[in-house]
């Protein structure tokens, strides 16, 4: 029989997408796991040994990224992918990593940036639950672990459950910082605590110790550690955009916006001048600057993580760089990207005393701050 050349098979890239989604793994939540690479949970009241190995930085765009000195650039080896989440959005409830994490724009961040503009108080529900929470991804390897092989295992944990702690001690002691070196490192024996949040209970580093290792491992085993640079599934932003305020699912955004996380290049040069109008004060252009819907009204405590104890709702939520998770902390969020030359010009200019141009919206200070908007553009 003859083909009909007009018809188109439903089969025509569907068959494709799918084996792609086969071959890169299991999905777990917001990650997207090598085929064979388990999870690794940490449990409380649990002691553990492991291993943190190190991985080849793949993205041009890393949260630790020190040009200066080399740390967590592209092509080099590095220990821990910092990133952060946001919880319940859209209709199922999902939770999705910020677009922030890979140096992009977050329409639910800029909502958040717009709200205080306006008035709104850090405090309040619909500011702090828009905040995202920071978490830090690692390729461990369990040691003498009944539960867990002594193979690399996805190691996904608030930064406020173990990085703050692990920073802690090698401030302490810097001795220790070669921990993730194949051929110096030191295995860490990890005890948890338990706390609790509400109703809900977690584990959390309450002590370090840093043994040395029996033996040094072969680079070979950096053939078995996956880029944590890519385990991310981060969506597009237009995705993103469309579940927040349209209030639509996942598998609803992903067919209108896609998960590539990136913006076509007309988007761009449509978002350019509406950076522009804002540091206007004409009326008029304020008055051609779109309003977005709002979105349905959430609770942040609603949205609490039994991962993360310290949502203390007496402290003040510096978006991003405190770990929402569920248990609030104060921590220093990661190098951004180089901000402008006008920003290293005017390094003075914050009346706070903290880097101009580079720490917008990272300290306490920031909420109501005279220079806010400048800091921001000098960022841009």
């Amino acid at each position: 029989m003859a083909r009909n050349k007009k018809r188109k098979s439903k089969f025509k890239g569907a068959v494709s997408r799918n084996s792609e989604k086969q071959n890169r793994g299991t999905q777990y939540g917001h990650l997207k796991l090598p085929k064979g690479m388990s999870v690794f949970k940490e449990e409380p009241k649990t002691r553990v040994m492991l291993d943190i190995m190190p991985y080849m930085i793949t993205s041009d765009y890393h949260p630790d990224r020190d040009d200066e000195y080399g740390i967590a650039v592209k092509g080099e080896l590095w220990y821990k992918r910092p990133y952060w989440l946001h919880r319940d959005v859209g209709s199922d409830n999902q939770p999705v990593v910020c677009p922030t994490s890979m140096g992009q724009k977050c329409p639910i961040c800029e909502y958040r940036a717009q709200l205080l503009k306006e008035g709104a108080k850090w405090d309040d529900d619909s500011v702090k639950g828009l905040k995202p929470s920071m978490r830090n991804l690692y390729v461990i390897i369990p040691k003498e672990n009944k539960k867990f092989p002594e193979e690399p295992h996805i190691w996904d944990v608030s930064q406020f459950l173990f990085q703050e702690k692990l920073n802690e001690e090698v401030q302490e002691n810097e001795d220790y910082e070669t921990f993730p070196d194949l051929e110096e490192g030191f295995t860490l024996r990890v005890r948890f605590s338990e706390g609790t949040f509400g109703s809900n209970k977690f584990a959390e580093a309450s002590r370090i110790d840093f043994i040395e290792r029996d033996k040094a491992y072969n680079e070979s085993i950096l053939n078995e550690v996956p880029s944590l640079d890519e385990l991310l599934e981060v969506p597009s932003y237009q995705a993103l955009e469309a579940m927040f305020f349209g209030n639509i699912s996942r598998d609803e955004a992903d067919e209108k916006g896609g998960q590539d996380g990136t913006r076509d290049e007309e988007e761009e040069e449509e978002e350019k001048p509406r950076r522009r109008r804002r540091k206007s004060t004409n009326e008029d252009d304020e008055e051609e600057k779109p309003r977005r819907r709002r979105p349905p009204a959430r609770s942040c405590k609603d949205e609490e993580d039994p991962d993360d104890p310290d949502d203390d709702e007496s402290k003040e939520d510096d978006y991003p760089d405190e770990e929402d998770d569920y248990p609030d902390e104060e921590e220093e969020k990661p190098t951004k990207r180089k901000p402008s030359g006008k920003a290293r010009q005017e390094k003075d200019k914050c009346p706070h005393g903290h880097k101009f141009g580079w720490e917008n919206d990272e300290h306490d200070e920031c909420d109501g701050c005279p220079v806010w908007e400048e800091c921001l553009d000098a960022l841009e």
